[in-house]
């Protein structure tokens, strides 16, 4: 009799083996899958993010799609323009001008270049755009100098450098007043003929020769 119990015991722990051999690698499985599942998830999520923040961050993680130049009328201003057209802005440029010439050693018919970057849409659909802070230079050529190239901050980070036919703008003007979120120069000469400017998204800060992302006002000087 106790033999016969000791078989079914023994009997009895064989198969509690077989069980649980056979129920721990299905376990491992589910777990397996559970831990695949998470990882799909991780990996939306991380998508999702990604393009929740391109969306919110547009403008600062990808490279502009459209610049506009355009000469200011200075309306109102000692160097006010009348043969500008008043409205002249980012979203409506003239980019065409008829100066008299400035007085020997003076400034004092200087013209006045605004412009913007826009990044997201395209030409024309502006509305949808937002303004891009990025690195810009501004070539000159023919005529004429780039009289002044302003710091765009006033002192902060970003910084300002000119040789008279090149500035170089390493961010929109941020100063809290007028002209904030564009970029701004002043072009002058004291003889007659005509001054091409060249403004572009420049990250590599070495002019607007091999630049994509361009746009140019032309100044007819006159004596």
């Amino acid at each position: 009799m106790l033999r016969k119990l000791m078989l079914l015991l023994t009997a009895a722990f064989v198969i509690s083996g077989l069980v649980l051999t056979i129920s721990a690698p299905a376990e491992a499985s589910h777990r397996r899958d559970r831990g695949d599942q998470n990882r799909d998830r991780d990996y939306g999520n991380n998508n999702r993010g990604r393009g929740n923040g391109n969306n919110n961050n547009n403008n600062q993680r990808r490279d502009p799609s459209l610049a506009v130049s355009y000469i200011n009328p200075d309306t109102g201003a000692a160097t006010a323009n009348p043969d500008v057209n008043p409205n002249s802005s980012c979203n409506s440029p003239d980019r065409d001008d008829n100066q008299m010439v400035s007085p020997a050693g003076s400034t004092a018919n200087n013209v006045h270049n605004d412009a913007c970057l826009f990044s997201g849409g395209g030409y024309g659909n502006r509305s949808g755009q937002q303004r891009f802070d990025g690195p810009v230079s501004w070539d000159s050529s023919g005529v004429g100098v780039i009289s002044a190239c302003p710091d765009p901050d006033a002192g902060g980070p970003k910084t300002a450098t000119n040789t008279g036919t090149r500035c170089i703008q390493t961010g929109f003007q941020t100063t809290g007043m007028a002209g904030d979120t564009e970029y701004h120069i002043r072009l002058n000469s004291t003889v007659a003929g005509q001054q091409i400017v060249i403004f572009c998204y420049d990250p590599e800060l070495n002019g607007c020769g091999d630049a994509k992302v361009k746009d140019q006002i032309v100044i007819n000087w006159f004596a």
